[in-house]
């Protein structure tokens, strides 16, 4: 059965994008074979979940069919203080008849991740 395996994100500037997803997500930077092109793979729970491409554009991500990726999150006040810690532009909402919570995080490029996590009963 298939299963998402990782994304790819375009960035012209890793060190910056690295610090984001490490905020927001907790990844760690991980083993990454020796490819031709220069990039870095982001690790969470072992596994190389995401993975940064270096790119010349001139311009954020445009806007288009692609809007964001979501994680699943269990400890939400932590990464709440992580994210206004790093001053990132956040959106949280509840998600219609499930006690689920939504956090869109919007961080360097045009980047934006969705983090879900229950709601207190």
């Amino acid at each position: 059965m298939p299963r998402l395996d990782h994304v790819t994100i375009e960035t012209r500037d890793a060190p910056q994008m690295i610090a984001f997803l490490e905020t927001v997500l907790g990844v760690s930077e991980g083993y990454r074979p020796p490819f031709a092109t220069p990039g870095h793979w982001l690790y969470l729970d072992e596994r190389p979940v995401i993975h940064l491409s270096l790119t010349s554009r001139n311009t954020d991500f445009p806007p288009g069919i692609f809007n964001h990726v979501a994680f699943s999150l269990y400890e939400f006040g932590p990464a709440l203080e992580r994210i206004k810690a790093g001053g990132y532009r956040y959106e949280y909402y509840d998600i219609p008849d499930t006690d689920l919570g939504q956090v869109f995080v919007y961080g360097p490029e045009g980047v934006k991740i969705e983090l879900q996590y229950p709601r207190p009963a």
